[in-house]
């Protein structure tokens, strides 16, 4: 590997850890630290990486352009996010995590500019399987700060991360990522077992519901295509129609709620969910500017928390918090740009020249599934 590409790998490495929500918190940690914006330390320490991206996407600027112009949905919510600091309650907020979230994209666009499929795969097992270890390692060793960051689920583990939710996501990806990377055997056991372990200790069940839903869809979509030679568009229809009666069926028996072992309401999520309908109505269109609804950036946010139980962060669902943030027109855009992914993964996995090549499509159904519970839908530091 040449000079200039390990150097690469070394800082886009250190930048993915930054943006990942392990280990920071942790070094930055100080009374000031919370949730929402964390701590002066760790918001140097992000800006500091989106910086180093910035001169890395100078440095390779046709490369970094060209790429992020494949993606016209992309850069258009990106635009929409810094525009809707003009109708946001608090413009300065939005202009701050607009920046946040195009840091992160930045560095997202150079990871797939500068390296092959073959080699971003690698790069990220390597990580992942890093985080993981450490987490295992962290837990044993500081059982203090690396269980119970959720006051909700005392004992559930967060390891290196801040918020269980993150481990277990991280996680969820680790176990798709080396289901396609060539592996010996025993090896994929090992790192199968240590991250199922992790996700069921976070007691963070999304990323396991979607792992094996995203397993069915993909495996419908291989066998269908290949040895049936369905349409591309048939076997769309198909799927949706599938997933659509297993959701309705699934939610009206308690299926979901016993095999996830959460309560009907999904942990509170859909008691927010219907407080947030009446705010979201109220400005449909464009939304309170991006992440300028929550933590009492907006007036009618007091409105949603005091129908719930509980203080949330955000909404708990990828695609209501585009609703919230950036209304009808980001959601579209937000599709439009998951259609674009869509169309590029099935065309790639229609080929399957490796296995390599059906990861882009499991990723896309995974990230789909997983919004529907979680928010990493155009979301900063994700």
């Amino acid at each position: 590997m040449r000079t200039g590409l390990r150097l690469d790998h070394f800082i886009l490495g250190i930048s993915t850890i930054m943006i990942s929500g392990a280990i920071l918190p942790y070094i930055f940690a100080d009374p000031s630290f919370n949730y929402v914006d964390g701590s002066p330390g760790y918001r140097l320490a992000l800006t500091f990486s989106y910086a180093v991206a910035s001169i890395m996407g100078l440095i390779h600027f046709r490369e970094t352009v060209s790429m992020s112009l494949r993606s016209k949905p992309l850069v258009a919510v990106i635009a929409l996010a810094f525009v809707s600091a003009l109708w946001a309650e608090s413009p300065s907020r939005v202009l701050q995590r607009s920046i946040a979230l195009l840091g992160t994209t930045l560095i997202g666009v150079l990871l797939a500019s500068r390296f092959s499929l073959s080699e971003r795969l690698l790069f990220f097992s390597n990580l992942l399987h890093f985080l993981a270890v450490g987490s295992i390692l962290f837990v044993a060793l500081v059982p203090g700060y690396s269980i119970g960051g959720d006051i909700y689920e005392p004992s559930s583990w967060n390891g290196l991360f801040q918020h269980k939710n993150q481990l277990g996501a991280a996680m969820g990806i680790a176990f798709l990522l080396d289901c396609f990377r060539p592996m010996k055997i025993r090896w994929k056991a090992f790192w199968f077992g240590i991250y199922l372990l992790l996700m069921i200790k976070s007691r963070s069940m999304s990323p396991i519901v979607a792992l094996a839903m995203t397993w069915f869809i993909v495996t419908i979509f291989y066998r269908l295509r290949k040895r049936q030679n369905f349409s591309i568009r048939a076997i769309i229809l198909s799927i949706i129609a599938g997933v659509g009666i297993s959701i309705t069926l699934g939610a009206g028996s308690g299926l979901f709620q016993f095999v996830t072992g959460r309560s009907t309401d999904l942990t509170g999520r859909t008691d927010l969910w219907k407080a947030m309908i009446p705010a979201i109505s109220q400005r449909w269109l464009l939304g309170y500017g991006y992440s300028g609804f929550w933590a009492g950036f907006s007036q009618e946010y007091y409105s949603v928390i005091r129908n719930v139980s509980w203080v949330p962060m955000y909404a708990h669902n990828g695609y209501m918090e585009i609703l919230i943030s950036l209304g009808f027109v980001g959601l579209v855009l937000a599709c439009w740009f998951l259609a674009q992914g869509g169309f590029y993964s099935m065309c790639k996995a229609d080929l399957v020249e490796s296995p390599e090549d059906l990861f882009p499509l499991s990723l896309l159904v995974y990230f789909v599934i997983t919004n529907i519970s979680e928010c990493t839908l155009v979301y900063q530091n994700s």
